[in-house]
C-alpha cells in the first residue's frame, strides 16, 4: 500500500514536472520562430565572410569579366539568361571558367547538388550571386523550398531579383520594350488603338497551386458573372490549343490584359504579365497581385489600371467598358519619371550586375538570404486565404493538443489537477 502512494505520489510529481516543461518548451519555439522570421537581414563586409576560404592567384586577375551562371534555373537548358556579350562582360555557362569569373550566379534551384564551387576554393574576389524570378509563395508551397539553408552563413554577397531592393535590379527581360514604345510615341499608340475591337483577354495555367491563384480565378468569374466580355484561355479553361490558334491580328484587337500574378502584396513582383502580355502588345493592364505602390514604382505613369482603386469586381468591370486614349498618354506625352523609368528598364539584371561586377566597390555578405528573399507580408507567402500566420498556426494547434493531453490525463489518474484538485499539491 506505500509503495502504491509513492508510485502515486510519483506519477503526479512526473506528469506535473513533465507538463511544465513541455509548456516552456512550447513558448520557447514560438518565440525563436516569430524572431526567426521577423529579425532584419544582416549583411557584413565580404572580407569577414565566413566561406571566404584559400585563393588561388590565377583568381587575383583584376580583368576578370566572365560572368558564371552556375547552370539553367531548375537545370532546364531554355530557362535562363542568354550566354555571350554583356556589356562590357561575357555570360557562360562553361564552369570551366569559373577561375576567370568575377561573378557567380546562382539560381536559387542550383544549390541542391553537391558540385559547387566552395569545396575547391573561394576567392574573397570573386561575387557569389544569389537569383530569383519567381514569387516567394511559389517557392515556399509549390516548391516547398521553407528555408535556403545552402545559401546561408554569408556564402552570398549579392542578391539579384526583381525586387528594387535587390543588390542587383533584375526587372523581368519585357520590361525592356518600354524604351522601344517610347522611341516610336504616337505612330506606336496609333497602329494599335485602330485595332481594338474586343475588351479583355487572360491567358492562365497556374489555377490553384497556391493562394493567389485561386484568389485571382475567383476575381476573374466575378468580372465575367458581371457581364465583361473576357475571353479566358489556358489549361485552367482546357482551351489552350484554342489559344494557339489565334492570329496575331485576333490578338492584336483586345483592349485589357488581366495581368493577374499568383501571388499579392509580394514586393515589386510584376513579370511578363504586366510586361509583356500587356504593354509590349499594346494592351492595357489590369494589375491584381502587388501593391498598387510598388506598380507605380516600376510602371510607366498612368500605364495601368489597378483592382484596388474598385471596392468590387463590378465596379471595375462598369469602368473597364471605356477606353480612351487616357491609359496611353504615356508614350507620347511621358512625363519625367517615365522616360528615367524607361532607361533604367532598359538595362538587365546581368547588364547590372557587369557594371557593378567591374567596379567592385560594393562588398558585402548575406547572413541569411532566406530573411531576405521571404521577408514579406503574410499574404504573399501564405498558401491560405485566411492570412493565418504559420508561426502563430502552429502555435495554437499545439497549445489545443496540449489543452486535450491534460484533460486526457486528469482522467487517466482520476485527479483533478488540472482544473485546481488540492490535492495534487500535497502529500498523501
Amino acid at each position: 500500500m506505500r509503495l502504491h502512494r509513492m508510485m502515486k505520489r510519483f506519477t503526479k510529481r512526473t506528469m506535473f514536472v513533465l507538463i511544465t516543461i513541455c509548456s516552456v518548451s512550447i513558448t520557447l519555439l514560438y518565440v525563436k520562430e516569430r524572431d526567426n522570421l521577423s529579425q532584419p537581414t544582416q549583411v557584413k563586409p565580404l572580407s569577414q565572410a565566413s566561406h571566404t576560404v584559400k585563393s588561388l592567384s590565377r583568381l587575383r586577375d583584376s580583368n576578370r569579366k566572365y560572368i558564371l551562371f552556375w547552370d539553367h534555373p531548375w537545370s532546364v537548358p531554355t530557362e535562363g539568361f542568354s550566354e555571350g556579350d554583356i556589356g562590357g562582360c561575357k555570360g557562360t555557362y562553361n564552369r570551366s571558367k569559373l577561375p576567370e569569373a568575377g561573378a557567380v550566379v546562382f539560381h536559387y534551384s542550383n544549390l541542391d547538388k553537391e558540385t559547387m564551387p566552395w569545396k575547391h576554393y573561394r576567392d574573397p574576389e570573386q561575387i557569389f550571386v544569389f537569383f530569383s524570378h519567381e514569387s516567394p509563395s511559389y517557392v515556399i508551397n509549390v516548391e516547398h523550398r521553407q528555408t535556403l539553408k545552402k545559401f546561408e552563413n554569408h556564402f552570398i554577397n549579392w542578391t539579384m531579383t526583381y525586387r528594387t531592393d535587390s543588390d542587383v535590379f533584375a526587372p523581368y527581360g519585357q520590361s525592356q520594350f518600354v524604351q522601344k514604345i517610347l522611341k516610336e510615341g504616337k505612330k506606336w499608340v496609333d497602329r494599335h488603338l485602330e485595332k481594338k475591337k474586343k475588351v479583355a483577354l487572360w491567358v492562365v495555367s497556374n489555377c490553384d497551386a497556391v493562394r493567389g491563384s485561386k484568389m485571382r480565378m475567383k476575381y476573374s468569374d466575378t468580372l465575367v458573372e458581371t457581364g465583361l466580355p473576357v475571353d479566358r484561355f489556358g489549361k485552367c479553361f482546357n482551351n489552350k490549343n484554342d489559344f494557339n490558334e489565334l492570329s496575331a491580328d485576333d490578338l492584336d484587337t483586345y483592349k485589357f490584359y488581366l495581368s493577374f500574378e499568383n501571388a499579392q502584396y509580394c514586393k515589386d513582383y510584376m513579370t511578363e504579365k504586366f510586361w509583356h502580355n500587356a504593354i509590349a502588345c499594346g494592351r492595357v493592364p489590369v494589375v491584381w497581385g502587388p501593391s498598387k505602390e510598388d506598380v507605380e514604382k516600376l510602371a510607366p505613369t498612368g500605364s495601368f489600371i489597378h483592382t484596388d482603386d474598385f471596392k468590387t469586381p463590378a465596379d471595375l468591370a462598369k469602368y473597364l467598358l471605356y477606353l480612351g486614349r487616357k491609359y496611353f498618354e504615356w508614350v507620347h506625352e511621358p512625363d519625367k519619371k517615365t522616360l528615367v523609368l524607361g532607361d533604367v528598364l532598359e538595362q538587365t539584371g546581368p547588364k547590372r550586375l557587369c557594371r557593378m561586377m567591374l567596379s567592385n566597390n560594393y562588398k558585402k555578405s548575406y547572413h541569411s538570404v532566406s530573411k531576405f528573399y521571404y521577408d514579406e507580408d503574410n499574404a504573399c507567402t501564405s498558401r491560405n486565404s485566411n492570412h493565418v500566420s504559420y508561426p502563430h498556426f502552429y502555435f495554437c494547434i499545439t497549445l489545443v493538443l496540449f489543452l486535450v493531453l491534460m484533460v486526457f490525463l486528469s482522467t487517466v489518474f482520476k485527479s483533478k489537477f488540472f482544473f485546481g484538485n488540492p490535492g495534487f499539491w500535497h502529500r498523501e
